[in-house]
Parts: structure tokens; sequence; C-alpha cells
């Protein structure tokens, strides 16, 4: 009988975010549960001939942004205090807090965006695999408190047409 495969979660790896700064100033959060989620769409043009879709055709339309979602359970909801050697916190970072001198990765002007590596640990430590979405903006982040766990979901759109999924 053949070995069943192991499924490897974000309970198996961890989040960097990285802002535009050079160096870019990073983020480091070790995912012990979590959930990730994205959506790629392609918008394509239907063309008729006077309603028929036999006598018709497709062609490519606009570029699409992927959407993306993710959660995972947190301690703390603000990490930063008074001292400026304290490091950064998951949902300052998020939000894009003042006095986080995070820079955005878009140009000037543009909605802040950040770049979000997550690394998906193989539990055999054979093939850990990496997925980096650029100029992510978020969209909506929701925060619960829990007896057991706090529990940070966000959700957003990476402006390109792809992702980058590595084995590291």
């Amino acid at each position: 009988m053949p070995n069943a495969p192991v499924i490897r979660t974000l309970r198996d790896g961890e989040l960097v975010i990285k802002d535009g700064s050079t160096p870019p100033q990073t983020l480091t959060v070790l995912l012990d549960e979590g959930d990730l989620s994205w959506t790629h769409k392609q918008h394509t043009i239907e063309v008729k001939d006077r309603g028929s879709i036999a006598q018709g055709h497709t062609r490519p339309g606009d570029d699409e942004s992927t959407s993306l979602t993710f959660s995972a359970k947190w301690t703390q909801l603000i990490g930063k205090s008074h001292s400026s050697a304290d490091p950064l916190a998951l949902y300052e970072t998020l939000m894009f807090q003042q006095g986080t001198n995070l820079q955005s990765t878009s140009q000037p002007g543009e909605q802040n965006t950040l770049t979000l590596e997550f690394t998906v640990s193989d539990p055999a430590g054979v093939a850990n695999e990496k997925i980096v979405f650029s100029k992510v903006y978020r969209e909506s982040l929701t925060m619960s408190e829990g007896e057991k766990a706090n529990l940070i979901a966000f959700s957003g759109r990476s402006f390109s047409t792809a992702l980058t999924i590595t084995r590291v």
C-alpha cells in the first residue's frame, strides 16, 4: 500500500511581511494555525454574432488582480510601545500605523502596499514552498479576541497578475 501524502498547511509555516524600504523592514510571524486562500481571475470578452455563440468568438479582457485572504492565531494586538527598539506587530504592520516608519511597496500617492511571503514547511523537511504576493493592499482586517486564542483575518488584493511560488 503506497504511503499517503502528507498535507502541508500554514500550521507548518511562517509569514514574512516586507515593506518598500531599502533594505526592507520585515516582520516574521510564525504560524501555529492559519489558512491562506487566493483567487486568480481571467477576464474574457465574449463577442457574439447577432446573439449567437456558435458564430461568435472570445478575446482576452483586462488584467485582473489576485484576491487573497488569510487568518491566523496571534497573541498580541499591539506590540509597539514607547521604546523604538520594540519589534513591529502584525496588526500595526497591516494597518500601516503611524510611527512604524513603514514604506509602501507602491509609488508615492498610490494605495499603501506590502509584500507578503508565506512559507509552508514540508513536515518531512524535504521541499518547503514559498508563496509571494507583491503589492498587497488591505480590503478588510478583522480581529477577534477569544478564550483560548485571538484571531486575525486579512482580506486584500495583490496588484499584480501573478504570484510567485518556489521551492525553498
